[in-house]
């Protein structure tokens, strides 16, 4: 009966350590430690009570993963599916998150734990390994322990570790039942073939084998969803941007003319002040006027608005700007691809200078000229503190599922026109450069 209850304790002590895993995408809620620890504690005493009194109840010695007894199959199919659901419902109870995405990474966390399992039992079925290990369960009990570990170490770093959790659980609802009915159909077929006092070693290395193929195919899937979803999810979050931004350029626009506008008349309406106001009021106004009436002139009506609506932000927090651009030689891009790449850059600019104390490095520099066939966009800013580097782009300390989507969206504006971006941080200066093909000119355009 002890080698019995290890068994099980182990088992479930496994799944939830494979579930704790594929819970690294969710939230953790407040008071984590004491909710997992006592969600699993319950999880335990359930189980292993429920296998205990089963096997005083009937007299039978209830096992975990062995046959000869045919008649506990059925009670051993609704144990597993039990166990299942309590472990679920310990990870809901201890993570933010909603039921289908639970649903889905504790599927997840399942197929781990039983590949971990029949592989640890196939080897020691192999017979040299049989032999040595003979009779002795605690043998048994280390190697699948050692087996698990390495497993899930493997399954963590290789393919977890650097993934993020879905932002919308709604579709992937089909595919959740979709793992939950193949689990139930392995279980099934696990007690089927297990409890089954006529097979030979043979037909137990089938079913291992079988079992694992089953669960690498569970989480090649599930891996391959968690992908797909996430680059859906990130298109969609995109494009979202993108209609902000363009909405953000017209409403800019429509404010820098008006105020460029309001200047206008307030520079005659000085001069008329001027007979009847003392001269520092007069300067004092004037020196209002002259800051609101900055508008860049680069001969791109695009990259006037956005390069004055930042020149402003940048002027009221004592950032120095300075630029260089020709706005002719962008007239081959898109009108929001231009206010998208210059706004996000000179944004996480913004976001970079505006905490240094230094006032001699709140600078940032904007350099666009073209270089033969090819424009060059060199921005430049200080910063401070470290930059982490990921895949070759800077990630942020912030919620990665949420942040670094300007980083992304300007790449993505760089390949569309044929060229790339590169990014440096080195000696406390953030460097992003662009080179873009210029594009052939038509034997008619002067």
């Amino acid at each position: 009966m002890t080698e019995s209850v290890t068994a099980f304790a182990l088992m479930i002590t496994e799944l939830l350590a494979a579930e704790f895993m594929f819970a690294h995408f969710l939230v953790r809620r407040n008071f984590f430690a004491v909710r997992f620890t006592g969600a699993s504690a319950i999880c335990l005493t359930i189980s292993l009570w429920a296998a205990t009194l089963y096997g005083l109840l009937t007299g039978e010695n209830f096992t975990y993963g062995s046959g000869g007894n045919p008649g506990d199959s059925v009670f051993k199919f609704i144990y597993y599916i039990i166990v299942f659901v309590m472990t679920i419902g310990a990870v809901k109870f201890s993570w933010h998150g909603s039921i289908w995405s639970v649903l889905l990474y504790c599927s997840g966390g399942y197929a781990v734990q039983h590949f971990a399992w029949n592989l640890s039992s196939l080897i020691c079925t192999i017979p040299p390994v049989a032999e040595i290990f003979g009779e002795n369960a605690w043998l048994r009990f280390l190697t699948e322990a050692v087996v698990c570990a390495c497993t899930y170490s493997a399954v963590y770093f290789i393919f977890i570790r650097k993934r993020s959790a879905l932002d919308d659980a709604k579709d992937i609802r089909g595919k959740v039942l979709l793992f939950i009915a193949v689990i139930f159909i392995c279980i099934g077929i696990s007690r089927i073939t297990t409890d089954n006092p006529d097979r030979n070693i043979l037909s137990h290395i089938a079913e291992s084998v079988s079992a694992i193929v089953s669960c690498v195919f569970i989480l090649t899937i599930l891996l391959d969803i968690t992908g797909k979803e996430r680059a859906q999810s990130e298109v969609r979050i995109m494009t979202e941007l993108m209609r902000r931004e363009k909405e953000q350029y017209r409403m800019t626009k429509e404010n820098i003319d008006t105020i460029n506008i309001k200047c206008h008349d307030l520079k005659h309406q000085i001069r008329a002040l001027r007979e009847n106001a003392s001269e520092p009021y007069i300067k004092k106004l004037e020196d209002a006027v002259m800051f609101y009436d900055s508008a860049v002139k680069t001969g791109n009506d695009v990259l006037d608005v956005i390069l004055t609506e930042k020149s402003l932000q940048f002027r009221q927090n004592g950032i120095v700007f300075t630029c260089m651009a020709r706005g002719e030689d962008l007239k081959f891009m898109d009108s929001m691809d231009i206010y998208s790449l210059f706004g996000n850059a000179l944004s996480n600019a913004f976001e970079s200078v505006r905490g240094i104390r230094d006032k001699d490095r709140r600078c940032i520099s904007v350099n666009a000229r073209t270089e033969g066939k090819m424009l060059s966009v060199h921005i430049e800013n200080f910063y401070d503190g470290e930059i982490s580097f990921e895949n070759g782009l800077p990630v942020t300390d912030k919620d990665r599922n949420y942040h670094g989507f300007g980083i992304k969206s300007m790449k993505y504006i760089a390949e569309k026109y044929g060229g790339y971006m590169n990014v440096t941080a080195e000696n406390g200066i953030f460097e992003l450069n662009f080179l873009f093909p210029l594009p052939e000119k038509d034997d008619n355009e002067q």
